[in-house]
């Protein structure tokens, strides 16, 4: 068994092919280069054995995700997680002295939204542990440890488990799977900070019959149905991004020239910018480009 200690057809034009050439109705900035968690600096060393999952450490409680999303610690609560499985990886892998993000869900598909709500969680992961999670890719089942809470600092509020030098944790591969997007999903269904925060989490979903207008490979852009391109009228601006794909970009898109897709599937996630008066934006995190046909 590999483990990672410590704590995205073919794509392009889709079925229709590119039509009008035009610019994006909304803009968003580039998120595919976004920090994952700020790494502070650490002045003590650990003075413990760096856990490695190969079993359970006394003392931490056993929890499924719907459990953590039921607690809703205020402050970082450590957690084992036995037997969930990688949907997502930033950037496609992390990499050691990077901070990385991945994707944990309890299952490796649900039957509809409701079904799937509240078991799926980010991991954060700061660049100084993040070697310990190298060896973890999407579809891995694994047993993991690391510290729940929900993160309010500075206008944040999405629950998240976290691993840093002084917080450890673990992900021990126990087996693999494919995990399969929930079908069905609109964007009408996601158009709230509420449907990410409160009522959903980072699920891995499929959204048919969309349209956008690509920027830079490792640019966001907006998603509409196919009469209109950049967001949901009357709703939050949600977006395609490539923060999950290898090294994150996308492939085979033209920047530009409004595109018709038959779907776009990915991890539901929001971009939280402070730089930007703390400025939340609803994403789907595309992984391949088998995700954007």
């Amino acid at each position: 068994m590999a483990a990672g200690c410590g704590a995205n057809g073919n794509g392009g034009l889709g079925d229709a092919g590119p039509d009008v050439t035009t610019a994006d109705v909304f803009t968003q900035p580039a998120d595919a280069a976004k920090d994952a968690p700020f790494d502070a600096a650490k002045t003590d060393a650990p003075g413990f054995e760096w856990p490695d999952c190969t079993s359970q450490p006394q003392g931490v409680p056993t929890k499924t995700i719907d459990q953590i999303w039921s607690d809703d610690p205020t402050t970082p609560t450590q957690v084992w997680l036995p037997g969930v499985y990688v949907t997502a990886l930033s950037k496609g892998a992390c990499v050691d002295g990077v901070a990385c993000e991945l994707i944990l869900q309890q299952d490796l598909t649900y039957a509809s939204l409701e079904a799937g709500a509240q078991h799926a969680v980010r991991a954060w992961i700061t660049s100084s542990t993040a070697k310990y999670f190298a060896s973890l890719a999407v579809g891995d089942q694994v047993n993991a440890m690391a510290w729940a809470y929900r993160e309010s600092e500075g206008g944040q509020n999405e629950l998240i488990v976290h691993v840093d030098l002084l917080e450890p944790g673990c992900a021990l591969k126990i087996g693999s799977g494919t995990p399969t997007p929930i079908q069905g999903v609109a964007l009408t269904d996601i158009n709230s900070l509420a449907a990410y925060e409160q009522i959903y989490g980072p699920l891995l979903m499929q959204i048919a019959n969309v349209t956008g207008t690509p920027k830079q490979p490792d640019q966001t852009f907006g998603l509409g149905n196919t009469f209109f391109d950049g967001g949901v009228t009357g709703g939050e601006i949600i977006s395609l991004s490539p923060y999950y794909m290898d090294g994150g970009a996308f492939e085979g898109l033209e920047a530009g020239v409004k595109t018709k897709f038959s779907s776009v599937t990915g991890v539901f996630n929001e971009y939280f910018n402070p730089d930007a008066s703390a400025t939340k934006y609803l994403e789907i995190g595309a992984r391949t480009p088998a995700d954007y046909p």
